[in-house]
């Protein structure tokens, strides 16, 4: 087994793209590529039959092999569909580590995360097939020397820590089959693609023509011209108004609106049934004292020796007249012995007898020598920073609602359960929440967005985003499930009223029509006169009179790469675009959410590759690096043409099937 490893990255096409993307993917490894980009970058420690996977499930896809009608398969590789939905959960569970908030499943299928997961584990599939079929064999032993030298699980000595390890397995939420089966497989795609190599594939003037690109940079001119620059807009004549509504009316469409009641359980309503003793107050204002105080901090020396005789010869000295260094010159001989432990807190020392007795001395040398198993030691208490710690009566009140709140959701728990026992005996959701004391609050007509006819948000604060969710889900009159939020809070819902949408009347909506058709004119007219002064700008016109005839100012943007904005000078990323399409002096207006922005080019600067030799020599080895990712790409795609692949489309459509909402 050679130990190849390449720097590369996700596969791209040969076609011309945005040099950007060079930046974005040339640092990747190649294992972002055959291993997801969601897998977390370590490997895992096992041994015995830890190292061998097994089970079955349900098939979603075959790679590989012959099909045998009734039989089934005979050889090539199976992909389980809990294979799919593990590495869907961790694309899961990779946004939530980066965003705080975990997607729903149902919205994260929408987005294609689970074809993205069927792919994922398919190109595993593929990878093992070329494994096996190039005699490509990684032993236990390699699996474990990978691990046990993986920095990510190395303790404070520096060597694997099993501890640790465990630790951050049971974090990541994945088996130990699974990940030793990855890192089998990485192990052997080093092998297999390590006949790609990265070094001197880009043409030199491919390499200068992309750099000069990227490293270009523009300084332009700019002047935004907003739509209310037009002030008389007329009123739009019944005939006008007419037209525009009925080829607009889903602009004006009325939404369906819901009336519903509720009930929210929170920890808010079980805090008053959560007793605290002063007992336990205490005991977590102990277990919490460095929160409350700042330690103790000592400025300590100390000289080692191997014996009493000597480290108490030291202190002799000392008490004679001399410094510690020059005592310990003395009896030692050294010039270096004593070593500077600087300020430091008890924490910092090893636990034993050595840190207890060093935070027990007065200020100056210890009068006996403290024995560690290091030796024995001669210390000298330069200066004592005594801590501070908050009185207890202080935080008293602080812990108390701690404690609360740590107690507050196993409570809850049991209000919750209570409820949903009340609600088995066929009773109502209001029914349960009278035999409980918990009230029950309503919202009426109420969009799907939480808001009334006004367009004023009236659902808000706790459960509100699931509460909207279960209330558009139910059927008119039924409760809904009982619901957990993100938050740990439940809801259910009775649907009380719906109100379909429709497409209104005129007469109905005739303000908000109207308001349209003129925001629509101003707009026109707007454009209109941007197009007049580009047209000016373009015919030699000066720009900065034309800005002046239309009241407004001109700004000059400081210099940008085409993947670079100034938004205080109005160069947002699409103006930008426009600016590099421009030759030097001309003129192009963009569109902006509500108004124009007219650029200028002011000034272009080429690079000097004989100044960039550096800069040009790291792009070179990012750009090596992505043509050596198209060709890996292109050999996956090979092997996985040659393979086959078959996909199960009812199993993996019925494995993601949506939930149904509530009857």
């Amino acid at each position: 087994m050679r130990p190849h490893r390449y720097a590369l990255g996700c596969p791209q096409s040969h076609e011309a793209r945005p040099v950007n993307k060079f930046r974005k993917y040339a640092g990747y490894a190649i294992m972002a590529l055959l291993m997801g980009t969601l897998i977390i970058s370590f490997a895992l420690w096992g041994i015995g039959d830890m190292l061998r996977a097994g089970g079955r499930n349900v098939e979603v896809a075959h790679v590989g092999g012959f099909h045998v009608p009734i039989y089934g398969w005979l050889g090539g590789t199976s992909v389980s569909i809990d294979e799919v939905r593990d590495r869907f959960n961790r694309q899961l569970d990779q946004i939530q580590r980066q965003t705080g908030q975990r997607p729903d499943p149902e919205q994260a299928a929408r987005y294609g995360l689970n074809v993205r997961a069927l792919q994922d584990a398919v190109q595993r599939a593929v990878i093992d097939a070329a494994m096996n079929d190039y005699g490509i064999v990684v032993s236990d032993d390699q699996i474990r020397d990978t691990i046990a030298q993986n920095p990510t699980f190395h303790g404070a000595s520096g060597t694997f820590d099993l501890a640790k390890y465990r630790n951050l397995l049971q974090q990541a939420r994945i088996s130990e089959p699974a990940y030793l089966a990855d890192i089998r497989r990485e192990i052997g795609s080093s092998e297999l693609f390590g006949v790609v190599r990265s070094e001197g594939l880009a043409p030199t003037s491919l390499r200068d023509d992309i750099f000069k690109m990227e490293s270009e940079k523009r300084v332009a001119e700019t002047i935004y011209v907003p739509d209310s620059i037009i002030v008389d807009v007329p009123k739009p004549t019944a005939e006008e108004l007419g037209k525009y509504f009925d080829a607009n009316k889903t602009r004006f469409q009325i939404p369906e609106y819901r009336s519903f009641s509720y009930v929210l359980m929170t920890n808010a309503d079980v805090m008053d049934q959560i007793k605290v003793t002063p007992d336990q107050v205490k005991q977590e204002y102990e277990s919490r004292a460095a929160e409350f105080g700042t330690p103790e901090k000592r400025d300590v020396d100390q000289a080692m020796t191997d014996s009493e005789d000597k480290a108490k010869a030291i202190i002799a000295a000392v008490k004679a007249g001399k410094s510690l260094e020059d005592a310990t010159k003395q009896v030692t001989g050294s010039t270096d012995g004593v070593i500077k432990l600087g300020l430091i807190q008890k924490k910092d020392l090893p636990a034993g007898a050595l840190a207890d007795e060093i935070f027990k001395l007065p200020q100056g040398v210890a009068p006996e020598p403290i024995k560690s198993p290091l030796g024995w030691h001669v210390v000298r208490i330069n200066k004592i920073d005594a801590g501070k710690v908050t009185p207890f009566a202080e935080v008293k009140d602080k812990l108390e609602q701690d404690l609360k709140n740590q107690l507050a959701p196993d409570q809850l728990i049991k209000l919750v359960n209570d409820f949903d026992h009340e609600l088995g005996k066929d009773g109502s959701m209001a029914d349960a929440a009278k035999a409980l004391g918990l009230k029950v609050q309503s919202a009426d007509n109420v969009d799907a967005r939480g808001q009334d006819a006004s367009g004023k948000q009236v659902v808000i604060g706790a459960g509100a985003t699931e509460l909207i969710k279960a209330a558009f889900s139910t059927r008119e009159g039924n409760d809904s499930d009982l619901i957990e939020t993100g938050k740990g809070e439940y809801v259910i819902v009775h649907t009380n009223r719906i109100t379909p949408s429709r497409t209104p009347v005129l007469s109905e909506v005739e303000a908000k029509v109207t308001q349209a058709w003129e925001a629509d004119q101003r707009r026109k007219l707007a454009d209109q006169k941007v197009k007049d002064a580009v047209d000016k700008a373009n015919s030699g016109n000066d720009f900065g009179a034309i800005a002046k005839d239309l009241g407004l100012e001109v700004r000059t943007t400081k210099a940008v790469t085409r993947f670079e904005v100034d938004s205080g000078n109005y160069l947002s990323q699409p103006v930008t675009q426009a600016l590099f399409k421009l030759p030097l002096g001309k003129v192009q207006a963009v569109r902006a959410a509500e108004g124009n922005v007219i650029v200028r080019t002011k000034e272009i600067q080429q690079v000097d590759l004989a100044k960039e030799k550096d800069p040009l020599d790291r792009f070179a080895t990012q750009l090596d690096t992505m043509i050596a990712n198209d060709l890996v790409g292109q050999l996956l795609a090979a092997l996985r043409a040659k393979y086959g692949v078959t996909v199960n489309e009812q199993v993996f459509e019925a494995a993601f099937q949506p939930q149904q909402p509530p009857q």
